[in-house]
């Protein structure tokens, strides 16, 4: 590295590491309250992210904007509607610590080292981190919807039986969120509450289809509502045709989860056999 390149980069490094001891001694009592609950397994650095959150304070942060609602919509589906706000602020604070933290190290030891390598994976280190974050989440979301589509074939299976026997869809509802354990019978019976507590029943049906967030609820939630309109035939004959296309799409997903686990498998399995051949062939070419 140039010394005229790391005088360039003592410039952004002496603001970012001034920067960082001003929030570090100033604000770590204000959000105390916030990184003092946080789960530090979960959350790699917790005890720092008040250094995000102050940055998103400085810069406005809003959680309205079109790019936001489509984050917290998703970080309702697992932390619920009323802590779907306050998750997405500890994600995006905690994304942020990880770069402002990092970056003044980074460049220090680039400038110290006198080695643009260093500055390259230092930045590389700080996306892996963000990365880490958004990446964690994105896998909550995905089993939890995976968790969903698998229990709900069965569940419409009782409930086509249930009502098919005579028993109105509530009650068969209300039977079945009872009577079984998973992510699908959780929401079913928070359903169940709603209802109880004055919810109507096609009102609790929809906050049911909002909460799950996937299109095959909805779905269950829109044709649930035009049969109870149009009569108790049309429902039994609707949740034996969904029955039987949801087992469909269960089949599926296990045959496209297996096909996936065989690609991941794919991949060290190549590796072997690349390390195999390396040590065979080693000794060959050494005595040439």
């Amino acid at each position: 590295m140039s010394s005229s390149l790391q005088f360039t980069l003592l410039i952004p490094a002496t603001i970012f590491i001034l920067g960082w001891i001003f929030m570090a001694v100033r604000y770590e009592a204000k959000f105390e309250s916030i990184t003092g609950t946080l789960d530090k397994d979960q959350y790699p650095l917790a005890e720092l992210f008040y250094i995000g959150f102050q940055v998103l304070e400085a810069l406005h942060f809003s959680t309205k904007s079109d790019f936001s609602r489509k984050k917290v919509k998703e970080m309702s589906e697992v932390y619920g509607k009323k802590y779907a706000e306050y998750y997405y602020y500890v994600m995006t604070g905690g994304q942020v610590t990880y770069v402002v933290t990092i970056l003044p190290l980074v460049f220090a030891i680039a400038i110290l080292g006198n080695s643009i390598e260093a500055l390259v994976l230092g930045i590389v280190l700080a996306g892996l981190l963000v990365w880490y974050l958004s990446e964690s989440f994105k896998d909550k979301l995905t089993a939890r919807r995976d968790a969903l589509l698998s229990e709900f074939p069965q569940v419409l299976s009782k409930m086509t039986l249930l009502v098919n026997s005579g028993m109105i869809l509530r009650n068969a509802w209300n039977k079945i969120a009872w009577g079984g354990e998973g992510v699908l019978y959780e929401e079913m019976r928070l359903t169940v509450r709603e209802m109880q507590n004055g919810v109507s029943e096609m009102d609790a049906y929809r906050n049911f289809a909002d909460r799950c967030g996937l299109k095959e609820m909805r779905k269950f939630s829109s044709l649930v509502a035009q049969s109870m309109a149009k009569g108790s035939g049309e429902l039994s004959f609707f949740l034996r045709d969904m029955s039987a296309e949801m087992w469909d799409m269960k089949r599926n997903m296990v045959k496209r989860k297996s096909e996936q686990t065989n690609s991941k498998l794919l991949f060290p399995i190549v590796l072997i056999f690349v390390g195999i051949m390396f040590m065979v062939m080693a000794p060959v070419l050494g005595s040439l």
